[in-house]
C-alpha cells in the first residue's frame, strides 16, 4: 500500500494518506480506516477515519455517518458528518447535511457550497470540572 503525505498550508502538522478509493469505484457499507485516505470514487454508508479524509473532485459520499479528525472536500458529501478538528470545503466542493464539530474549524472557500446545519459539541460536565469552570462557561 502506498503512503502519501498531505500538507495543508494552513496546518502545522501533516497526515499520512494510507488509503485510496479511485474514480469509478463504488463502495457500500461500513468503511473503517486505520489512517487517512483520499476518496475519488463513490461511498454509500458509514465512514470512520482517525486522521484526514480527502474527498477529491470526483469523490461522492452519501454518508449515513462520517467520522473523521479532519475532512477536506473537493467533491460531494451528503449526510451526517462528525468532525473533530477541521472541515474544509474547497472551491467546487459541496457539503449537504448535518455537521457536528468538536471545535471551531469550519472553512468554506469562495466557490464552495454548504447546505445544512452546523452544531458544536457541548463540553461534558467532566471536562468543565477539569477546567474548574461551569459547563456554561466552556460552551459559550
Amino acid at each position: 500500500m502506498a503512503r502519501f503525505r498531505w500538507r495543508s498550508k494552513d496546518s502545522i502538522d501533516d497526515a499520512d494518506i494510507v488509503g485510496f478509493i479511485g474514480e469509478g469505484t463504488t463502495f457500500t457499507g461500513d468503511l473503517v480506516l486505520k489512517g487517512g485516505a483520499r476518496i475519488d470514487g463513490k461511498i454509500v454508508g458509514r465512514i470512520e477515519a482517525p486522521s484526514m479524509l480527502v474527498i477529491g473532485p470526483n469523490g461522492d459520499i452519501e454518508a449515513e455517518e462520517l467520522k473523521a479528525k479532519r475532512v477536506v472536500v473537493c467533491g460531494n458529501v451528503r449526510g451526517n458528518l462528525h468532525v473533530e478538528e477541521r472541515l474544509e470545503i474547497q472551491p467546487g466542493g459541496r457539503v449537504s447535511g448535518r455537521v457536528v464539530m468538536a471545535q471551531e474549524g469550519l472553512v468554506i472557500a469562495p466557490g464552495a457550497i454548504f447546505e445544512g446545519v452546523v452544531e458544536y459539541e457541548r463540553p461534558s460536565d467532566d471536562e468543565a470540572a477539569r477546567h474548574g469552570l461551569p459547563v456554561e462557561a466552556l460552551a459559550g
